[in-house]
């Protein structure tokens, strides 16, 4: 298991490697589309999920024809995948942050990862929504979620274990499978974004304090 999730850590998976995608835009303007229409479709599968989402509703939304979606992404399956590859591009930096925090600062660090976590994850909340529910009847994504699944347990791993050097970790703790439970709860998270400040707050203190008291003992803290 540890080395299958070391090989998991090291390349994250390839959403698009079997894509025929459209050629990417050049022009400012084209970007521009393209950006409206990613953004559209976040704001429409975040509030009915995938099924309930159209291509003309998308189209709508960003206030261009419909030809113009098919510009850029060839199906709405097509359109979830890039929402989703981006996400794990975005969450790849996460762990850029963990080698770079400040040895002194343990709780300080973890408070800064958890927050840009969970700012990284409700970005894409309704790319997340509307994956799950493709995958309910999408082999090829079902498959591909649980490569994500393991890949973001072992950047976990990767992170937890970098900051554990800083301090004594807990003796005899598996880091695999702690870093595999705080991954299942921060995905539990994605599709519940929150927006009262305080309440953010909140959470990120209890996932902090979670995480802190998980890898050192109180003395260490």
């Amino acid at each position: 298991m540890h080395k299958q999730r070391a090989a998991m850590a090291a390349e994250r998976p390839h959403l698009l490697a079997a894509e025929q995608l459209p050629t990417a835009p050049q022009q400012a303007r084209s970007r521009q589309k393209r950006a409206a229409l990613m953004s559209a479709a976040l704001t429409l599968f975040s509030a009915h999920g995938y099924n309930a989402t159209t291509v003309e509703a998308i189209a709508q939304q960003a206030g261009m024809a419909v030809g113009a979606f098919y510009q850029h992404f060839s199906s709405k399956r097509q359109l979830v995948l890039v929402l989703m590859d981006q996400l794990l591009d975005d969450a790849a930096f996460l762990r850029v942050r963990a080698e770079q925090s400040d040895p002194s600062d343990v709780r300080g660090s973890v408070a800064a990862l958890v927050r840009q976590g969970l700012q990284t994850d409700w970005a894409y909340a309704g790319a997340y929504r509307a994956w799950r529910e493709l995958s309910t009847h999408d082999a090829a994504v079902l498959a591909m979620q649980h490569q994500i699944e393991e890949w973001t347990a072992g950047q976990l791993e990767i992170m937890l274990g970098l900051l554990s050097r800083a301090l004594q970790a807990r003796p005899n703790l598996d880091l695999a499978t702690f870093a595999h439970i705080i991954s299942v709860l921060f995905w539990a998270l994605v599709e519940q974004p929150l927006h009262d400040p305080a309440a953010v707050e909140r959470l990120v203190n209890t996932l902090t304090d979670l995480i802190v008291h998980g890898l050192f003992t109180d003395a260490a803290c």
